[in-house]
C-alpha cells in the first residue's frame, strides 16, 4: 500500500513542478511598456531596465516574463544576446529542452547571426505549432525592424527555457 501511495505523490510532484514552470492562464503578450518608443529606441540602442537594447527581442521577453510574473533575476547584464539565453538559465539552474510550453521563452540560437532570436511561447496548438509573441524577427515576410509580431512560428533549430513564476514571499 505504501509503494503505490508513493508512486501517486510522485507524479503529483511532477505535474505541480510541470505547471508551475508556465503561467496558470494566458499568458501577456499585449502593453510592452517601451512600444510607442520603437523603432527609433532601437536604433539609438537604448537601454531597458534588464539592460537589453529596447525593442528587440530580448527586452520584449524579458517584459514578457516579468508581465507573467516569471523569473527574470537570472540575467545577467552584458551576456543576454539571445544565442546565450540557454547557457544563462542553465548557469541559473532553469531547465531547458526541446518541447515547447506556454510560458517558455523560445530560443533560435543560430538564427540572425551572431545575435540568435528569442520570442515568448504564449500557446502551443493541439497540432504542436507555436504561437509566440515577439519583437524583431527577420523571418517574417514583412520584416520591419524593431516592429512587433504575433504569429505562428517554426520549432526548427528551437530550445526552450521553461522559467518557473516569482516564488510569492509569505
Amino acid at each position: 500500500m505504501l509503494v503505490p501511495l508513493l508512486l501517486v505523490l510522485g507524479l503529483l510532484l511532477v505535474s505541480t513542478r510541470e505547471v508551475a514552470a508556465a503561467p496558470a492562464r494566458a499568458p501577456v503578450v499585449y502593453g510592452y511598456p517601451y512600444a510607442s518608443e520603437c523603432p527609433l529606441a532601437g536604433y539609438r540602442k537604448a537601454v531597458d531596465r534588464w539592460g537589453m537594447f529596447m525593442c528587440n527581442c530580448t527586452s520584449y521577453v524579458a517584459w514578457a516574463l516579468h508581465a507573467n510574473g516569471q523569473r527574470t533575476d537570472w540575467f545577467i547584464r552584458g551576456a543576454m544576446d539571445a544565442w546565450n539565453w540557454p547557457h544563462v538559465a542553465r548557469l541559473a539552474h532553469l531547465p531547458v529542452g526541446r518541447r515547447p510550453r506556454a510560458g517558455s521563452v523560445a530560443v533560435w540560437p543560430g538564427l540572425a547571426r551572431p545575435f540568435g532570436h528569442v520570442a515568448y511561447v504564449r500557446a502551443v496548438d493541439d497540432d504542436g505549432g507555436v504561437d509566440v509573441g515577439e519583437y524583431n524577427d527577420p523571418r517574417w515576410s514583412s520584416f520591419e525592424p524593431f516592429a512587433f509580431e504575433l504569429g505562428r512560428v517554426s520549432t526548427s533549430g528551437a530550445v526552450f527555457i521553461y522559467v518557473p513564476r516569482v516564488r510569492s514571499r509569505l
